[in-house]
């Protein structure tokens, strides 16, 4: 059983889910550089760090830490968790910004990723503290606010704080993630339609983050032919089974379609809504270049996980196959559209030749590269003492030997350590629900991640170098 107070835990962890912490550029002000949602919820930790009696430090809104242990040693561990969360899109059967218990699941955006496992790390500070455990080195819960959305956040705090000695993110799932695949984030521009034809696609716009699969897509049709069009699309998507709803918008015609979505870095386990919409009217006749970009969604992305149809598939012993999420569609007539992808590369991957193929291929549609992003991978030798602690804290809390440990396609705070890993705080046996609706984790799960973390604080706390 856990020794940390269930219902302590549960009240300060819905403290934090009613935050509606999402990224939000357009609000940004000095000391809250990711917008309004993000900065309360690193003051929300911060706060119940100071109540709790620890060191706590703001970092220009960035990020923030909360510090326990000698004050004078030289190294400290992080612990990295962060409080931002991507848009609680979808019809949810609960409130998504507070939480709900049922069944011993507990629900709400945030519940897994992260601030769910953040609250666990935290209240695993907690008893550190108060059993009076000597440490020789400092423990630090790094609270981040922009992992969502590019982690510009972990840049700072590595501008403006020294390197740990060794850390963990506490962000995955256990027993433990020594290798993280890279990631390319590149913006496919698509050029715009002149062309006069009876049907234009007026606008189309699918997905909120790059990171996730789009559970809804819609498009705008106008023209003399967009009533037909209407028409023939929706015949389409109801001999497919797909969810969808069509309305007249003064003299055009809009239509949205339902996927379901899913983490990025697993597009094959949701159903992305920019496909099933481009897939339904990539045979109408709108302008060529229209046509291109709805082939481009409809035909070469639909269903290549893998980039086979960009040239860029590529798969290693370490970390598996590369995947590919088309994250955010845009188009808007006589400007043109874009297409958002976040591909997750294996370790092994050189990351600027299939930068380079991606290129290559869209140029070949007649499209261009836009704003590009390229992360390295992470990658710690399993034998590092760090991880042996970490693998040997979870196998004693487990009544486990010699568990299995893993490599990942998503991506933490912990590739922003010289060494570190991801730890928890999914179970094996329980599904990763971020970035779904109705995401949700087990109470117990938490309480008993908490009680892992503890553990794994002690003895990290001691580590020799």
């Amino acid at each position: 059983m856990s020794t940390i107070n269930e219902k302590k835990f549960l009240e300060d962890l819905q403290s934090l889910i009613a935050i509606k912490s999402t990224r939000d550029i357009a609000a940004a002000t000095d000391g809250a550089p990711f917008g309004p949602g993000p900065r309360e919820a690193l003051d929300k930790m911060l706060e119940l760090g100071a109540r709790d009696g620890f060191r706590t430090k703001n970092l220009q809104g960035y990020a923030g830490y909360i510090e326990y242990g000698p004050e004078d040693a030289e190294d400290y561990i992080a612990v990295l968790g962060h409080v931002d969360v991507v848009p609680a899109t979808g019809n949810w059967a609960h409130d998504p910004f507070s939480v709900h218990l049922e069944d011993g699941t507990l629900y709400g955006r945030g519940v897994i990723d992260d601030k769910g496992p953040t609250m666990a790390a935290y209240y695993a500070l907690k008893s550190v503290k108060e059993s009076g455990t000597a440490l020789k080195h400092r423990i630090r819960l790094v609270i981040g606010t922009d992992e969502e959305s590019g982690c510009d956040c972990m840049v700072k705090y590595n501008e403006l704080e020294p390197m740990s000695l060794f850390g963990f993110a506490p962000d995955a799932e256990f027993p433990l993630i020594f290798a993280e695949k890279g990631r390319i984030f590149a913006r496919i521009d698509v050029p715009a339609a002149f062309e006069e034809t009876a049907l234009r696609l007026k606008q189309f716009y699918s997905g909120e983050r790059v990171n996730m699969v789009p559970d809804q897509a819609y498009a705008v049709l106008s023209g003399a032919a967009a009533e037909q069009a209407v028409e023939e699309a929706k015949h389409l998507l109801a001999a497919q089974n797909i969810d969808f709803t069509a309305e007249k918008i003064g003299a055009d015609w809009k239509l949205t379609v339902k996927g379901q979505s899913a983490h990025g870095s697993e597009p094959a386990g949701g159903v992305n809504a920019a496909f099933l919409l481009a897939g339904a009217l990539l045979d109408l006749s709108f302008a060529a270049e229209e046509k291109a970009y709805l082939a481009f969604l409809g035909q070469t992305l639909q269903g290549d996980f893998d980039g086979k149809n960009l040239g860029i598939a590529f798969q290693d012993d370490v970390s598996g196959k590369l995947t590919v999420n088309a994250g955010l569609s845009r188009y808007e007539s006589g400007k043109g559209g874009s297409v958002s992808l976040d591909i997750r590369c294996p370790i092994k991957a050189v990351l600027k030749d299939t930068a380079a193929t991606l290129a290559a291929s869209v140029e070949a549609l007649g499209f261009s590269i836009g704003d590009q992003d390229i992360n390295k991978p992470l990658y710690v030798d399993p034998k590092h003492p760090g991880v042996q602690i970490l693998k040997h804290v979870y196998e004693k809390n487990m009544g486990q030997n010699d568990v299995k440990l893993l490599t990942s396609g998503g991506g933490t705070y912990a590739q922003y350590l010289d060494a570190g890993v991801a730890f928890g705080a999914c179970m094996p046996d329980y599904p990763y629900t971020g970035h779904q609706v109705d995401e949700h984790v087990r109470l117990s799960d938490l309480l008993l991640a908490s009680d892992i973390y503890a553990d794994a604080i002690r003895e990290l706390g001691n580590m020799e170098k």
